[in-house]
């Protein structure tokens, strides 16, 4: 697998750098764009913090960095992996701290860190061969790793081709399942909510929205899962989606529901021994639940539906077909992430609807035939009654 790294911006500390440090900064990033992945985090924190230690840098530093990670992060794929990650108050404020949150879900193989905060983690008890001061870089066992996987990987095939992929995608079967899931109400009710935001719309029409597209969601989470155990099995096992496999890992180690709790959650509903959501939604101030729409309205999942559909409308190709491949892969981990962000939230649609005038009465006329010595039957007993054999269907 290509050789990760999360990168903790204190390294760009300008009391670090001289002409040697210099080299092995030079390294790394050759290293990086060569053949090696650098994880951040999908909020850029880490990525905004390193830009402002380098500017922070004297000039003769300085203007190559600066030129050198605009163009990485400018053109991300393949080479940069944002990770969604769950942020708390410490490390949502301590960077050190993030960076090795980062790394302990995205399971890099490295932290690359100054030498200052090596030994900040060294006296915590949190330092481990995972964790390499940069001024350590040049002969290092990760270094090494990195040089050993670039060689491999210019002596071998690296087409995405995969028989298990193939099978999936290229199935009749999946591709009527997936045109389907792409026409989703979640993508028509975005589209609506992101109109709504634009036009400042009162609460109560964002409220409304937010239903219609919880509801999308939820139908959308249905489908999903169906595929979901030989989808991560593809992503784990084919070297050409270790990007995504990092963000896979990020999602697993933070979920804290069981897949029964999640789905459970999506009716309102808890689990016995699952987590319960600390944010309810329908308790958000104005502002707040507006911030969550926007951040919702915004998800990647949304742009890379966007992406597949017109890839899907392209002329068929070997290239367009392993785009195809890559670009649902990525898809079902933007799925994955927005599953993991809503796993805090508690949500009911049902929660302030009206019930309608004649239900209820048929409810309280239940009510009164129970109380009165009413008998109520089963499935079953009425089956029996008919003569009707049940069957199940699946």
């Amino acid at each position: 697998m290509e050789v990760s790294t999360v990168l903790d911006p204190s390294v760009f500390n300008k009391a670090c750098f001289n002409p040697t440090y210099r080299m092995h900064t030079k390294d790394f990033l050759n290293g990086i764009q060569s053949g090696g992945l650098l994880i951040v985090d999908s909020e850029n924190k880490l990525q905004n913090a390193i830009f402002e230690q380098i500017e922070s840098l004297p000039t003769k530093y300085r203007q190559q960095l600066q030129i050198r990670f605009e163009e990485l992060f400018k053109n991300k794929k393949p080479r940069v992996v944002e990770c969604y990650i769950l942020l708390n108050d410490e490390s949502s404020e301590n960077l050190l701290d993030l960076a090795y949150r980062l790394r302990i879900v995205s399971e890099a193989d490295t932290l690359i860190v100054a030498d200052e905060s090596f030994e900040t983690l060294k006296s915590d008890q949190r330092h481990d061969e995972g964790v390499l001061s940069l001024s350590e870089y040049g002969g290092s066992n990760f270094q090494k790793n990195r040089q050993r996987y670039y060689e491999e990987l210019k002596s071998s095939d690296t087409h995405l081709e995969s028989e298990a992929g193939d099978t999936i995608i290229h199935s009749g079967q999946f591709n009527d399942w997936l045109t389907s899931v792409l026409d989703g109400e979640i993508f028509a009710s975005r589209e609506r909510l992101i109109a709504l935001l634009a036009e400042a719309a009162p609460h109560e029409e964002l409220e409304e929205e937010f239903r219609e597209l919880f509801e999308g969601y939820c139908e959308l989470a249905f489908e999903m899962e169906e595929y979901e155990e030989s989808i991560l099995g593809i992503i784990k096992e084919n070297e050409a989606f270790a990007h995504l496999k990092h963000r896979v890992l990020a999602v697993e180690a933070q979920r804290k529901s069981s897949p029964l709790g999640r789905e459970a959650r999506r009716m309102g509903l808890l689990v016995h021994g699952d987590p319960v959501p600390e944010i309810k939604v329908t308790e958000l101030s104005s502002d707040a639940f507006r911030a969550l729409m926007h951040t919702l309205g915004n998800w990647g999942l949304f742009v890379s539906r966007n992406r597949f559909v017109k890839l899907m409308e392209t002329e068929e190709s070997t290239e367009i077909a392993d785009r195809l491949r890559a670009e649902f892969y990525e898809f079902f981990v933007f799925y994955l992430e927005l599953e993991l962000f809503l796993e805090n939230y508690d949500y009911d649609p049902d929660e302030g609807l009206e019930l309608r005038p004649e239900f209820i009465e048929a409810l309280e006329r239940e009510e009164e035939y129970i109380k009165s010595g009413g008998k109520m039957y089963t499935l079953e007993e009425v089956a029996k009654e008919l003569g009707v054999k049940l069957k199940c269907v699946s």
